[in-house]
């Protein structure tokens, strides 16, 4: 965790409610387009990113180690979309994944390539694609992912390694594997 993010941390631990809106900022990007990708609804997303906010806000002068801030956070919002998901009867697949959505979207110029994205995603087990949408969106590394999902580092690097492996061929299809 970078200086500026512990520093807010410990502000935001000592009750500074700007401090801690600037530690959200750092993140928001990228728990909207986790969320987006989870549970497929811009307004599902926003709600889930709001409650997981107003969560880690009641319970952020417990975290104890800055630099997991980052995976408390993601395990929170991928615990609470979990839970919307199940109270709209939602399920938990990636069919559409917005342009706009950092890291695994900003190359994706083309609704081919989105759908061949979305095919490779949805050809996943649901713990497979959590770890690729939290290891590709979030950009948290096989320690993080495994403190936010409850796994070992070493299985969520299996789990990876698998889930890209099934990808591959739906993004093969259409030469862009290596894009």
């Amino acid at each position: 965790m970078e200086n500026t993010a512990a520093a807010l941390l410990l502000r935001a631990q000592a009750a500074d409610a700007e401090a801690f809106g600037q530690l959200y900022a750092l993140y928001a990007n990228e728990l909207y387009a986790y969320a987006l990708a989870v549970l497929r609804d811009p307004h599902d997303a926003e709600d889930a990113v709001q409650e997981a906010c107003v969560r880690v806000y009641r319970a952020v002068r417990s975290i104890r180690k800055p630099e997991r801030f980052k995976a408390y956070f993601f395990k929170t919002l991928s615990n609470t979309a979990k839970t919307l998901a199940r109270k709209r009867t939602l399920t938990v697949v990636t069919d559409e994944i917005e342009p706009t959505a950092p890291d695994i979207t900003n190359d994706v110029h083309t609704a081919e390539l989105r759908a061949d994205l979305q095919k490779a995603l949805a050809a996943l087990k649901d713990d497979e694609r959590q770890v690729v949408l939290l290891s590709a969106i979030a950009g948290l590394r096989s320690a993080e992912i495994a403190e936010a999902l409850g796994m070992t580092a070493g299985t969520v690097r299996s789990k990876l390694s698998r889930a890209l492996r099934k990808m591959r061929p739906f993004l093969a299809e259409t030469g862009r594997e290596s894009e």
